[in-house]
């Protein structure tokens, strides 16, 4: 059963979730990353360099096990989530920019992933590390992420109409389909088994979250960008792409212990997001109110 779970139930759970981005997307939504390039440029960095950095310095000193570290790395090393646009848009930020990063981080996820979870491999296991290759990690991330997200996108341009009814629920259905997976993930081997997790990965995984975003604000902040922008870059940092972690992990590691991270994050990044959230509409409330009285 845990076979058929780990080979073929989340490989296939990835893949719907990939393929309902795809078909969100259109050419514009790359096309418009020269409209604002300075903060996708930010949003890039943030994610591909002071994420997986901060993991590492994180976890580095902490008296976890080497698979808990390296999972979560393998985390960090991960593109933000399809739900992240939606909550962008709960939050009154850049929705456009949070689409757009969401794409290209994904699909640069197929050389991005395989090349931290080599370093967090060398780093925490050493000579204990499984044997897993940088191409084969790259070509199964390739099958399960690049290729859904262009069938989503082809289906949008030969069957729009197919393509808008199922848009509409796409959001829906794929944090449907990721919950279930995180909660399948955590309670896979039984209530002792995930309390033990929960106690190694739960303070960890909840620091990353709470540091990734506040980096996040604190250099969109520092860069001067609008508020919008700044929302979508913070959400954008704090919701990432657990369900991939997971698949790595328990598909090509061969053990579920390296998805535990991941799989609590996507439980405990929804709450740390509903807060930003409601502060950001409350902000935005209050700038809506400055801006009428300075009339």
């Amino acid at each position: 059963m845990e076979s058929l779970f780990a080979q073929v139930l989340l490989p296939l759970a990835l893949a719907f979730i990939m393929f309902t981005l795809g078909v969100g997307l259109t050419p514009a939504d790359f096309k418009r990353i020269a409209l604002q390039p300075k903060a996708f440029l930010v949003g890039t960095a943030l994610q591909f360099i002071s994420l997986p950095l901060i993991a590492i310095v994180l976890v580095a000193f902490l008296p976890i096990p080497p698979i808990v570290k390296v999972g979560v790395v393998l985390l960090a090393a991960c593109p933000g989530g399809t739900t992240s646009n939606l909550l962008t848009h709960m939050a009154r930020g850049d929705v456009a920019l949070s689409v757009s990063l969401t794409a290209v981080t994904s699909l640069a996820s197929v050389v991005t992933v395989p090349l931290v979870l080599m370093v967090a491999l060398a780093l925490f296991m050493g000579p204990d590390a499984p044997d897993v290759g940088m191409v084969s990690t790259g070509v199964v991330i390739f099958a399960l992420t690049v290729i859904p997200v262009a069938l989503g996108m082809v289906l949008r341009q030969v069957a729009p109409g197919v393509a808008l009814a199922l848009e509409r629920n796409s959001r829906f259905m794929s944090a449907l389909v990721f919950t279930a997976v995180v909660l399948a993930t955590i309670i896979n081997e039984g209530v002792g088994e995930t309390l033990r997790r929960l106690t190694q990965a739960g303070a960890v995984s909840l620091a990353l979250n709470v540091a990734a975003m506040a980096v996040a604000f604190a250099v969109s902040s520092w860069m001067a960008f609008k508020m919008r922008q700044r929302i979508a870059l913070t959400l954008e940092c704090g919701l990432q792409n657990a369900t991939l972690a997971i698949v790595v992990a328990s598909s090509l590691l061969g053990d579920i212990d390296y998805a535990m991270p991941a799989a609590i994050y996507g439980l405990m990044m929804f709450a740390t997001a509903g807060v930003f959230i409601l502060w950001a509409r409350r902000w935005s409330k209050a700038a809506v109110r400055a801006r009428a009285m300075a009339r």
